[in-house]
């Protein structure tokens, strides 16, 4: 699972805090120097991911032993001003869903889908005790907030895992003077896996790999599609050897797979060797879907071909030759 992880940490990340700094103008050649009175919105959020088991009818807060252990604090995350001036800032909750063959990230609620449906489970504690949709509050430079959250799960929760972003975004304070002043925000993943009913399934088609060519680079190709209600990782082998058994060519490698989504695997040997018999061994695996082959695979250039033809004809027809003159022996023999 360890491009997936790094997938979801990645689009934590993917909005940092912003900084922003008074205009200033150097000389060709001048090195620019870092003014630190400037003002600096900068904001920061941990952890950067969170996992937590659910089942329906679960109410995951404060004191849970569901919670994440990511925080002593179980159910919450920490918001920290990393700048040099003091603003508001909120904390709010989006979809996090992935779709396409390169896993495009969208936050947005027109793209949400019954994988991102824990957005709409998630409120936090606000400073007078209730659970709001968003959490707003001030922060000095340096300081730090920790804003706790908590998970309603329906009864009839959908099978699989679930994906949300937790964002701390700064608010401004609006006395920026005649400097210009960057909100930013940043963010973590909040990962919820359902108990009992995640089907991790998989389909492989379009499966094959090149078994002749007259030069050149050898492919190998699939289509896999993620027909489960998680995600998991999709791995390939290509493995190129001679007939005596000495490795020429390898590549392994992962895919991160998302439910619903289709993915290409192709694998181009591209510096093969002028000529050729080799043994070839393709796997896929997906979940519970696995393909995999051993052939004979052979690389013949064109005019080795053509003289390989010629010699074979000159054998045939000296063949053919010695027969018919030991045919006219014979006869000679016999008369």
């Amino acid at each position: 699972m360890k491009n997936i992880w790094k997938s979801l940490i990645l689009a934590a990340l993917a909005v940092a805090g912003a900084t922003s700094l008074a205009g200033a103008v150097y000389a060709e050649g001048e090195e620019e120097a870092i003014d630190e009175s400037a003002p600096r919105t900068e904001i920061a959020i941990s952890p950067t991911m969170s996992v937590v088991t659910m089942l329906g009818g679960d109410v995951i807060e404060r004191g849970s032993d569901k919670c994440p252990q990511d925080l002593d604090a179980g159910c919450a995350v920490e918001v920290k001003n990393t700048g040099n001036t003091s603003y508001r800032f909120r904390v709010h909750v989006t979809p996090y869903s992935v779709s396409g063959e390169n896993n495009e990230v969208s936050f947005d609620e027109s793209a949400s889908n019954s994988y991102s449906q824990i957005a709409r489970w998630i409120s936090f504690l606000d400073d007078s005790g209730a659970y709001v949709d968003e959490y707003v509050g001030t922060l000095e430079p340096g300081e730090s907030r920790t804003v706790y959250y908590k998970i309603e799960v329906p009864d009839d929760v959908p099978g699989g895992a679930q994906y949300a972003a937790i964002w701390a975004q700064t608010l401004g304070n609006g006395n920026s003077g005649t400097s210009v002043q960057t909100t930013g925000e940043a963010g973590m993943t909040i990962r919820g896996r359902s108990i009992g009913n995640t089907n991790r399934t998989g389909e492989i088609s379009d499966y094959g790999f090149q078994r002749f060519s007259l030069g050149g680079a050898l492919e190998a190709h699939a289509t896999v599609k993620n027909t489960g209600n998680t995600d998991y990782e999709i791995h390939y082998e290509y493995i190129a050897r001679t007939v005596f058994g000495k490795e020429l060519y390898s590549e392994t490698d992962s895919i991160a797979a998302w439910p619903g989504s289709e993915y290409h695997v192709n694998v181009n040997w591209e510096d093969t060797p002028f000529l050729g018999i080799f043994n070839v061994e393709f796997k896929v695996n997906a979940a519970d879907a696995t393909e995999s082959e051993k052939h004979i695979v052979v690389i013949m250039p064109v005019f080795i071909m053509i003289l390989l033809i010629l010699l074979l004809t000159v054998i045939i027809i000296w063949i053919i030759i010695i027969i018919r003159k030991r045919k006219e022996r014979k006869a000679r023999r016999l008369v």
